[in-house]
């Protein structure tokens, strides 16, 4: 068939997503052909280039669908064989960028062949359109023939994963602060200059060191990972303008205190390794919110990232790569249910897919922007889309960022790092959930940590209750996200009802509720707590979905810290959840 103008008989739709479709194939061949291959990749690519030529077929592109033909052979091979076909992979990736240019100028790419057929590939096509029909009839069996293939290779790279999944986390948490677990090490000659803040954090609980000199401080520092330092700015030495690598590395928390705040005293705190400076005089109230802003008290909270992405194989390929860092990843590959699972995952971040059937990545964040409550909430488009006036349209309908595909391991996880981590300090979310009236999940924390040090300090009688919503894995995993608000907002209100007003009460994590009982025995606590659950079970009982919840109770004990307590508390609710679920199991209190 000879090139020749398209008119109407292709849909409009076809013609904007195809050509991007092509251009992001393209590039991922130039990838393999410069890198190792990537097992999981390949498989993502595999699903992606099969729905496209389906699409071309539907469409009468037959020299597009064949070349897309003559890709699927290759990516068939397993990864030695794939290894030796790189050149040929060079040329294809040529071609499929010519039949991207061609489409965008609205013009039928000609039939052409690009190399021999690989011996024992899968699919067999031949230039004539009959024998492409022909292969069509066919072509699902042979697909999942090939995606199959996969399988073992992927295993294979998780396993060599493993390891480096567990350095990871491991580098992650040595740069998290934990307030209730490290100290603040004040440094003066003085013993007067933070007598005042050093009573002050003492009272609430919170470890107070101090040293002399810097190099006693940074000495306690490294025997305390979780340790800030504070520092009169006379201590502040260096003043040379440092290189943009030092600015960027990751040091021990060290605040400088002043009696000026212009830039002069803030550049020579910076460069004298500084990482805040705040004006004296300095109270309790300023520097701890200060030190939560700018330190992640909450860091052994993972960073929640909502995946929007129709595309299961790439939505697979996302949530593998950033598992291996501090992140709690969920999936949605429906566009039409993201508000439901937005409300019950409260992400942090969001990576959008900007081309999906029944709604596109834009409409989404229009919508998300409309709700006050999500109005900086990070949104980052990852699409294939090379379009600079379209990439300024999703920034425009309110994105973050934009990632082009493909997409490159490190720039994802940093991205999906940073974005959360500047989320979380700028919005951390302290206060009531409108949808259930409770605290949110990061405020709950602190109200556990808190009421740790007040118990400990008072001997109070102190019981922290996790309930849990029995079918919260399967609603998850038959993406009925409504559900789970349903019933969280429904255990929300008869926990108002039934607890006293000096007990709190906040989300803990999807589908989990947590109590903070100020007072009582251990009786006291199994007989409410069985009451709310016998209550919750039979409000449900009449109804299509039955839910049940499954809780832990255990009170703080003498010497526990914040971690202790809410570990143990797991640990029952996971106990009530084997023995069954449906019931409650207090932890004795020895």
């Amino acid at each position: 068939m000879s090139e020749s103008k398209i008119t109407n008989e292709v849909s409009q739709q076809f013609l904007r997503r195809t050509p991007v479709k092509l251009r992001q194939f393209s590039r991922l061949l130039n990838d393999m052909v410069s890198m190792d291959i990537d097992p999981l990749r390949v498989k993502a690519l595999l699903s992606q280039v099969d729905k496209t030529r389906e699409a071309c077929v539907a469409q009468g592109f037959d020299s597009t669908a064949k070349l897309l033909n003559q890709l699927l052979k290759q990516l068939s091979l397993n990864e030695n064989a794939l290894e030796t076909q790189k050149p040929l992979l060079k040329r294809l990736s040529a071609k499929l960028q010519q039949h991207s240019e061609k489409l965008e100028l609205g013009v039928r790419p000609e039939k052409e062949s690009i190399a021999k057929p690989v011996v024992n590939a899968v699919v067999t096509t031949s230039d004539a359109a009959t024998g492409l029909q022909t292969a069509e009839k066919t072509h699902a069996a042979e697909v999942a023939a090939r995606l199959s293939h996969f399988e073992d290779e992927i295993e294979k790279e998780e396993a060599r994963t493993e390891e480096d999944l567990k350095v990871e986390e491991e580098g992650a948490e040595e740069d998290n602060i934990y307030l209730d677990q490290g100290s603040i090490i004040f440094v003066s000659e003085s013993e007067e200059r933070y007598s005042t803040l050093i009573a002050q954090f003492d009272s609430i609980g919170i470890e107070v060191k101090q040293a002399s000199d810097m190099e006693q401080a940074r000495q306690q520092a490294t025997e305390d990972r979780s340790a800030v330092i504070v520092a009169p700015l006379n201590y502040a030495e260096l003043n040379d303008q440092l290189e943009d690598n030092d600015i960027e590395t990751v040091r021990t928390p060290l605040i400088y205190t002043g009696k000026e705040d212009t830039q002069v005293e803030r550049l020579q705190a910076l460069r004298s390794g500084g990482t805040g400076y705040l004006v004296e005089p300095v109270s309790m109230t300023r520097m701890l919110d200060y030190l939560e802003r700018q330190y992640d008290i909450h860091a052994d909270s993972p960073y929640r990232i909502l995946v929007m992405e129709d595309s299961k194989a790439q939505a697979r390929f996302y949530e593998k790569i950033l598992s291996k860092g501090h992140f709690e990843i969920r999936v949605v590959n429906d566009p039409r249910v993201l508000l439901e699972a937005l409300r019950s995952f409260e992400p942090e971040t969001i990576l959008m897919d900007m081309q999906m059937p029944t709604c596109s990545g834009i409409e989404l964040t229009r919508i998300i922007r409309q709700m006050p409550r999500y109005a900086n909430l990070p949104i980052i488009f990852l699409s294939a889309e090379e379009s600079t006036a379209k990439q300024n349209l999703a920034l425009m309908s309110g994105g973050t960022a934009f990632i082009v595909k493909p997409v490159q391991k490190d720039q994802l996880k940093f991205m999906a790092d940073l974005y959360s981590r500047r989320y979380r300090e700028l919005n951390p979310q302290i206060g009531i959930n409108p949808d259930t009236g409770i605290a949110y999940c990061p405020q709950f924390k602190q109200n556990i940590s808190v009421e740790a040090a007040r118990a400990t300090r008072n001997t109070g009688n102190v019981a922290l209750a996790l309930l849990q919503l029995d079918q919260t894995d399967l609603l998850i995993k038959n993406t009925q996200f409504s559900s789970i608000n349903l019933a969280v907002q429904q255990l929300a209100v008869i926990l108002k009802k039934r607890l006293r007003k000096t007990d709190i009460i906040g989300h803990f994590q999807t589908g989990q509720v947590g109590v903070i009982l100020t007072t009582g025995t251990r009786q006291d606590w199994l007989t409410i707590m069985d009451e709310i659950r016998l209550q919750f079970a039979e409000l449900f009982q009449q109804q299509e979905n039955q839910f049940t919840i499954s809780t832990g109770v255990s009170p703080l004990l003498t010497n526990w810290d914040a971690h202790q307590w809410v570990d143990v508390c797991s640990q029952a609710v996971a106990k009530a959840v084997e023995a069954g679920g449906d019931q409650v199991e207090v932890c004795k209190a020895d």
